[in-house]
């Protein structure tokens, strides 16, 4: 059965991102939440946060697209760098959005306004296009769009 798709996308995927992504950070919430009061906040604590960030960012990005290449209408030209590669660079998105959804609750004195979480939201937005761009870079990968690479 074939699906409408969205800038080649397939319809169904839209929607399974809400269940996702949800389920992601509500997860992620619970491990970072356990290590927070779990343990003094020492360097220590801090650099297993930043470990435990760093794999489960990746293991999130990893098992999502291992997961979704089961989906009947959804392909990769090249499976070994989509579960690889790709999942490194999925994984960076996760390495922004895991503690920004982590602080959303943790204010003591009150909520965050909606002025101040669209700020957030933005600004992690933003941080994400840097690291995407940095690593790029990086790698010395071309700027690609519609098959072309761009010259700058």
């Amino acid at each position: 059965m074939p699906s409408l798709r969205l800038n080649d996308v397939p319809l169904p995927l839209y929607f399974a991102t809400f269940f996702y992504f949800s389920t992601y950070h509500a997860l992620s919430n619970l491990l970072l939440r356990r290590v927070t009061s779990g343990y003094q906040r020492t360097p220590a604590r801090g650099i297993f946060l930043l470990l435990l960030l760093l794999a489960l960012s990746y293991c999130t990005a990893f098992m999502e697209t291992l997961t979704i290449s089961a989906f009947p209408y959804y392909s990769f030209q090249d499976p070994f760098m989509a579960f690889t590669v790709g999942s490194a660079f999925y994984g960076l998105y996760f390495l922004v959005s895991f503690p920004a959804f982590f602080r959303l609750d943790e204010f003591k004195e009150g909520r965050l306004s909606l002025y101040q979480s669209a700020m957030d939201a933005l600004g992690a937005g933003m941080l994400i296009l840097i690291l995407l761009d940095a690593v790029r870079l990086w790698l010395g990968m071309p700027l690609t769009m519609a098959g072309q690479a761009l010259r700058y």
